[in-house]
């Protein structure tokens, strides 16, 4: 009986040993899920804080690129005096006032010459135009790329005299004059554009290059006049070009 009863201590024992070392288990095993579910937390955070950070800094950057390309877009928009001589006056949208070498603008602005007086106006991309004396001319600002910064018209209208226009190599085909609805565009080179309002006639001298000249009521419909060659036109109507004694024209 005795014997029994000491088999049935170690039994017990045996048991509460067993018991006590599976409440440690699962113990340790809480501990650990603890664990496991304390650093999923504190790395859910930090992913979502380094996240949150490039998203901040993408924003940013974005900006930055945005506001750069806004800056340098609104560059391309000026356009510069580069000299006067003699009398010369100019408006945008009010009086006529005197103007000045240096002057720097982005919106339509006329000027006018006096007698020996003459200006200089240097576009975006180096294209020149020097209005002579007792001339008048509108430049406009330039037609710009919608997605890129980037010229791709230049304009001016010579509302009466003469202007000489100088075709830079980064400005081909970009600079359009236009004088009594006939438009020269210079593909290279040197050209003048004369116009008389009274008489509605003009016409377009090369010196050097080449300069497509047409109607803007048909610009499909293009004349090219190369260097030494000229032509005339009245009321929108062109003629055929005919060669031009270009020594006869001041190309200062």
């Amino acid at each position: 009986m005795a014997k029994q009863w000491h088999q049935l201590e170690r039994l017990d024992h045996k048991s509460l040993k067993k018991l006590q070392q599976e409440r440690e288990k699962a113990v340790l095993t809480q501990k650990a899920d603890a664990d496991r579910k304390r650093v999923a937390i504190i790395g859910g955070v930090v992913v979502g804080v380094i996240v949150c950070l490039a998203i901040f800094l993408v924003i940013l950057r974005n900006r930055a690129a945005e506001r750069a390309f806004k800056e340098e877009r609104e560059l391309l928009l000026v356009t510069n005096v580069s000299d006067v001589n003699g009398k010369v006056v100019g408006k945008s949208l009010g009086d006529w006032e005197s103007i000045d070498k240096g002057l720097k603008f982005r919106e339509e602005y006329t000027f006018k010459t006096e007698k020996e007086g003459f200006i200089v106006v240097e576009l975006q991309r180096k294209n020149m135009l020097k209005l002579l004396p007792e001339s008048e001319m509108l430049v406009k600002p330039p037609e710009l790329d919608p997605k890129e910064n980037r010229v791709v018209k230049e304009f001016a209208e010579l509302n009466r005299g003469e202007v000489t226009v100088s075709i830079a190599l980064d400005g081909r085909e970009l600079l359009e004059v236009e004088a009594g609805g006939v438009v020269a565009l210079g593909a290279s080179g040197l050209y003048k554009v004369l116009y008389n309002n009274t008489k509605r006639t003009g016409e377009v001298v090369v010196k050097n290059g080449l300069v497509e000249v047409f109607s803007r009521r048909s610009p499909q419909k293009r004349v090219k006049v190369s260097g030494f060659y000229k032509v005339t036109f009245q009321d929108g109507q062109i003629a055929n070009p005919t060669q031009a004694s270009v020594i006869q024209y001041d190309w200062r």
